[in-house]
């Protein structure tokens, strides 16, 4: 697509996601107490109880493992399960754990990326994030309504499941086969897989897709989330105040920290209206300092590089590179 239908693309996204769901909900925090110091001590001391992962098989014999996340919470019981969808490739060399975006409600989304990578002999694993898609509780309106709102805690604790959730989705993939695997992920998807290699960096590289770039301000510039704004500013917090919740969770607040950085890419869309063109400017200047090289441009908006057949080679020459 060229630059006036990418950004049409974004903008009719944006138009439709803040009428027909973000401007019908409202949400106040329920308390701003939280402890950072070993929020993430016990990531390398997760180990998936296979005994307790459950294979279900859908239409066209698609493939969906069902575990325990390492992570629960008894306010939320339909977000204490990980669901996890396999697209095994012929001869396949690779494993993938790709995320999706913040708000993914429909799978289609990424059809074409995960065919173009099967053919490519990868097989794809789909992790759905907390309070999407399945994980969505009974009493939400909207897939992810309850992963970014004005009940700050619970975002920010979202944000901190999702990692947890990677390491479980990883050892669960370990003991299907012993290929190599990469993490590759979209948006807040890829948000939550720069935290996690920042982290652990176990897999064999970490892919980024227009990743959300600053967790901080999010939700204080972002045209989604206006009506989140609103429902903080009606609550007496301030933007200092969410700064400090999202602290520890924001890659960027934590970019200066010793990570590796060989080992990871990012691909940024020049026409992004969802995270925006200056916001992505300020990223790329960020890692670059910080020592990434696998930078790459693309004449894209935000949603719609997802159906761009580049991207796919693009991730197939970042593996091989990782070996």
């Amino acid at each position: 697509m060229n630059e006036a239908s990418s950004k049409f693309v974004d903008n009719i996204a944006i138009e439709k996601l803040l009428n027909e769901k973000l401007l019908r909900v409202s949400h106040r925090p329920k308390n701003l107490f939280y402890d950072d110091e070993k929020v993430f001590d016990d990531l390398c001391k997760c180990e998936t109880d296979m005994s307790k992962v459950k294979l279900a098989e859908g239409d066209k014999n698609l493939k969906r493992f069902e575990f325990p996340s390492f992570l629960k919470t008894e306010e939320y019981i339909e977000n204490n399960i990980v669901y996890l969808y396999y697209h095994p490739a012929k001869d396949p060399v690779c494993n993938i754990l790709l995320l999706h975006g913040l708000y993914d409600d429909n799978m289609l989304n990424y059809g074409f990326l995960t065919r173009m990578l099967n053919e490519l002999k990868f097989n794809v694993f789909l992790m759905e994030l907390p309070f999407h898609f399945n994980r969505k509780p009974a009493e939400s309106f909207f897939s992810g309504e309850y992963f970014i709102s004005a009940d700050l805690l619970r975002a920010r604790n979202a944000f901190i499941q999702s990692i947890y959730d990677i390491e479980a989705s990883r050892n669960l993939i370990g003991n299907i086969n012993t290929l190599p695997c990469l993490l590759v992920g979209f948006s807040m998807g890829g948000c939550i897989s720069f935290r996690y290699h920042m982290l652990r960096d176990s897999f064999k590289g970490t892919f980024l897709i227009n990743p959300v770039t600053d967790m901080l301000l999010l939700v204080w510039d972002n045209p989604l989330l206006v009506k989140v704004k609103k429902d903080l500013e009606d609550s007496g917090v301030g933007k200092e105040q969410v700064m400090d919740v999202f602290r520890i969770i924001d890659p960027c607040e934590n970019i200066n920290t010793r990570f590796n950085t060989d080992n990871i890419a990012v691909v940024y869309s020049i026409y992004d209206q969802i995270v925006g063109e200056e916001k992505n400017a300020i990223f790329v200047e960020k890692i670059k300092k910080a020592g990434l090289k696998k930078i790459l441009e693309y004449h894209a908006g935000h949603l719609n590089i997802l159906r761009v057949p580049k991207l796919s080679n693009d991730i197939y020459e970042f593996f091989m590179s990782c070996l």
